[in-house]
């Protein structure tokens, strides 16, 4: 019997993409075509972070991890393994009737693949540069950013 699903399709998992040169520690972030900088789809206009602390204790399984990102990988067009998703990374956003789960993922190359992202209409930038977003999108870019170098 085929199981159907009744969650709300703004619901699935969003992605925030990074790359985090080793050498110099530059860290820059993948805004897409569609202006934002979650994948595979920006959140709804009426979203909003969910800042308490529980919610930003979150950690997925291996499991759920390797899935994510083959799935990420090939819903993107890149090769498999060129992004990997954060294991201990895992916060959440509330938009209308449903509560979203937010994933970082690393693209694992040693420098950022700018010809790759762009073909795909997609440009890297340092987080000073994607100032003054949607706030749902401004609280991930911070998460990220402790999460990645501290606080």
């Amino acid at each position: 019997m085929k199981k159907i699903s009744l969650m709300n399709p703004d619901a699935e998992p969003r992605f925030l993409l990074f790359h985090l040169q080793p050498l110099s520690a530059r860290l820059l972030f993948l805004c897409h075509e569609t202006g934002s900088v979650l994948c595979p789809r920006p959140l709804p206009f009426l979203s909003s972070p969910i800042e308490d602390e529980a919610a930003q204790a979150g950690r997925i399984d291996l499991i759920e991890q390797l899935n994510l990102g083959m799935r990420l990988n090939a819903e993107l067009g890149f090769e498999p393994g060129m992004l990997v998703v954060e294991r201990e990374f895992l916060r959440r956003a509330e938009i209308p009737r449903a509560m979203v789960n937010l994933h970082l993922a690393r693209f694992t190359t040693l420098d950022a693949p700018h010809s790759e992202v762009r073909d795909k209409g997609g440009q890297f930038y340092s987080i000073s540069e994607l100032h003054g977003r949607h706030p749902t999108e401004m609280s991930m870019l911070r998460w990220a950013y402790e999460f990645l170098l501290g606080s």
